[in-house]
């Protein structure tokens, strides 16, 4: 059984300098205008939208806008930012020294660049399992959590044992699909960077999609992506990774999002040892692959909406 591991990042940027700052206030920053943040050489893109409780969606700012409606930015005002694999402007690095604190120490830093304070924070696959990490060790600085499509177990047999058994339970018909699409491999090998990163994804679609054919280059228009970061990604940083290896203690709403056809990241990963967060919300979308945000949007909006009136503007008050 094969499966591709994309879309799931969040950054990996080096060592910061101990000076101490104070943190600025929030950048008022004209919605869809580009601005950027420099970490460590590389420029970090990111972009304003809507209005109402602050939220950080750690990934892309060019991908993910393109998945959230616009009723869901009368509600929260989305600061949509680059990870370095998907900056324009990307200096290498030592990949060896990248592990998961260094991710958690670059979402901070992200964090106190816009001037956030107690934000919702948002990640999708592998970054919602970032977010869930930064809010580990930061539950703090964050009003909530909101984790959609993410693996709460990576990279180890466990993974790979759930994945299988998922995907065993798929319809004739995805599967013949998914077979085809596997055939079209020379039609890849000519394709680096972001072309070929589409492309991969698309042609697991099956595993992805509640709609098997469905194509998805146009969430990839505009994007770059450097894949030599994304691998060391998932074949080290999140080899053997486990979110419940140690009681995890995060005294916020946590919700988590995730979709029945996703294949890739299968809603089987959460299990009860969720049970150590206090305040924890799971949803499972009946139409929805690996992006529940996009696939059932109204759906969407309307659950995401109620649990903030309930868990996070009514404990403001």
């Amino acid at each position: 059984m094969r499966f591709i591991y994309l879309l799931t990042a969040a950054s990996i940027l080096c060592f910061y300098s101990c000076t101490q700052r104070s943190e600025p206030s929030e950048k008022s920053i004209a919605a869809d205008t580009p601005e950027h943040i420099t970490v460590d050489g590389s420029e970090l893109k990111y972009v304003v939208e809507g209005d109402g409780i602050p939220c950080l969606v750690i990934g892309s700012s060019v991908y993910y806008p393109k998945t959230f409606s616009a009723n869901i930015r009368q509600h929260l005002k989305m600061y949509f930012v680059d990870m370095k694999w998907f900056a324009e402007v990307y200096t290498p690095e030592n990949l060896d020294s990248v592990t998961i604190q260094t991710i958690v120490e670059d979402v901070e830093e992200i964090r106190k660049e816009l001037g956030l304070h107690n934000p919702l924070v948002m990640g999708h696959s592998i970054h919602g399992t970032i977010a869930m990490e930064y809010a580990k060790q930061y539950a703090d600085k964050v009003a909530g959590v909101v984790v959609i499509g993410s693996p709460a177990k990576f990279g180890n047999e466990e993974y790979t044992q759930k994945a299988e058994a998922l995907w065993a339970t798929a319809s004739e018909e995805r599967r013949a699909i998914q077979e085809e699409n596997w055939g079209k491999i020379k039609e890849i090998d000519r394709l680096t960077g972001k072309d070929a990163t589409a492309a991969e994804y698309n042609r697991a679609s099956p595993q992805y999609w509640y709609d098997p054919k469905y194509d998805a280059n146009w969430l990839w228009d505009g994007m770059t992506v450097h894949t030599e970061v994304t691998d060391n990604l998932f074949s080290r940083v999140f080899s053997e990774y486990d979110m419940f290896r140690e009681p995890v203690n995060i005294q916020k709403p946590v919700l988590v999002v995730m979709g029945i056809y996703d294949y890739v990241i299968p809603y089987t990963l959460w299990d009860t040892e969720y049970e150590s967060i206090d305040d924890y919300t799971f949803v499972l979308f009946e139409k929805s692959g690996h992006t529940p945000q996009l696939e059932e949007q109204e759906h969407f909006d309307r659950m995401l909406i109620n649990w903030l009136n309930e868990k996070i503007i009514t404990e403001a008050n």
